[in-house]
């Protein structure tokens, strides 16, 4: 069944009835599925799903810490009365879990050493297939252990350069017959992942090496340190013709008032996986291998003090930290480095990389180098964004619907943008 045959758009003079006898279902079906309460209101333009797994499909992706994939774990799933263990794949993943409405709640339990199950976390299915992302707070090799040379009584010998120590050959990789010292990647997309190498020191005793393939993020190198000050806050208020607060309050409500840098120097950033999917080419080119970093569905956010996993965020989003969306960035920038500086908001006024062109660079890569630089450079830019947006006029006015609009997006009611900058503003002008 195709993706558009599983949803009807209402039309004038439907009837829910009237659709499920069309469609080879049962109002009560249509109406568990949709969350309708009254069979008897629906409206026209309305979608609905016509069938549950248009709608209540689950599936999840356990990484570790540093998010590689964790292949081959054993988790159990609970929901609808149904106990299903199921092992995450190469890339793991785990789907086929199918709910019989968005409001059914799934347990989610993970195999521990002795054969008993943990739980990791509780879901609502909710409206629409989702993918639940879980991370480890540890790092899993792939490596094998070997026994500590031994004298002639049968003890360790100590770690001392020993003439008389026969070095040990390190076993071939149960994966293949690679000789030693090979490295032996890790899963993630083509081969990338944490890497070990069996190796042994100088005077024999057997080594495992542990390396990362974190990619090199050169574009921080510039940090210079600088400050916007209040005479920076001012001539950007003259050039744009507005109220210094009006400023001000978008810093507020983009990063949350932190600086521009986090603790190491770095630009904070919010990496977006749905703009990295339509900025790969072809579009979505990474969604199957990599959904936690590539997808047409953006990261979840939720409300304060909701039962969610650890690696979905707050509404606050930099609760999230600065390395887990590095981490993210540097995963995604491996697959596509172009994509993946287009997918993060950089520095205090959270500017989307993908609209380098707007803030008057020539390529994303000068766009980042420049917000890596100072948060004197970020007000720079969002000064030409505001004005090649041709903002000033809203700005000037304080007509924080078109502002928000204008800065934010068409969806910027669903996160009350408009509010919140005038929220932020009204509280900066009593302070003042």
């Amino acid at each position: 069944m195709s993706q558009t045959s599983l949803f009807y758009t209402i039309k004038k003079g439907d009837t829910l009835g009237n659709i499920a006898r069309q469609n080879g279902t049962t109002v009560e079906e249509l109406s568990k599925i949709n969350g309708i309460k009254n069979p008897e209101r629906i409206e026209a333009g309305q979608q609905i799903a016509l069938k549950a797994e248009a709608v209540c499909g689950v599936a999840c992706q356990l990484l570790d810490r540093d998010r590689n994939p964790i292949p081959g774990a054993r988790m159990l799933f609970e929901y609808c009365g149904k106990k299903v263990e199921i092992l995450s794949g190469s890339n793991g993943h785990i789907t086929g879990i199918l709910t019989e409405s968005p409001e059914d709640v799934i347990k989610i339990f993970i195999a521990r050493s002795d054969g008993s199950w943990k739980q990791i976390t509780e879901v609502v299915s909710g409206w629409g297939n989702k993918l639940v992302t879980m991370v480890s707070p540890k790092v899993k090799i792939s490596a094998k252990t070997m026994p500590h040379p031994m004298d002639k009584t049968g003890r360790p010998v100590p770690d001392t350069k020993d003439p008389n120590r026969k070095p040990i050959t390190p076993p071939a990789h149960p994966k293949d017959s690679q000789a030693k010292g090979t490295l032996q990647g890790g899963d993630f997309g083509d081969g990338k992942g944490t890497k070990t190498e069996e190796t042994q020191t100088k005077d024999g005793a057997p080594l495992i090496k542990v390396t990362k393939d974190q990619a090199a993020l050169d574009f921080l190198e510039g940090y210079t340190g600088e400050k916007i000050t209040e005479d920076d806050y001012e001539k950007a208020a003259k050039e744009l013709g507005c109220e210094v607060e009006v400023i001000k309050a978008f810093a507020k409500v983009e990063s949350g008032g932190r600086p521009g840098f986090d603790k190491i120097n770095r630009p904070i950033i919010l990496y977006e996986r749905h703009v990295f999917s339509r900025n790969t080419n072809p579009k979505g080119k990474y969604n199957k291998t990599s959904p936690d970093l590539s997808s047409n569905i953006g990261y979840k956010l939720k409300k304060k003090g909701a039962n969610l996993s650890s690696d979905e965020l707050s509404l606050n989003y930099y609760s999230a930290s600065s390395d887990q969306n590095y981490v993210r960035l540097a995963k995604a920038y491996m697959l596509d480095k172009n994509a993946a500086l287009k997918a993060c908001s950089w520095g205090k006024f959270q500017i989307l990389g993908e609209n380098y062109t707007i803030c008057g660079y020539v390529s994303v890569d000068e766009f980042v180098k420049d917000h890596a630089k100072s948060e004197r450079r970020q007000l720079a830019a969002f000064v030409q964004f505001v004005k090649s947006k041709k903002l000033q006029k809203h700005m000037k006015e304080k007509t924080w619907d078109k502002i928000a609009e204008g800065y934010n997006g068409k969806n910027y009611k669903k996160f009350k943008y408009d509010e919140r900058i005038k929220s932020a503003y009204e509280a900066l002008c009593k302070k003042n």
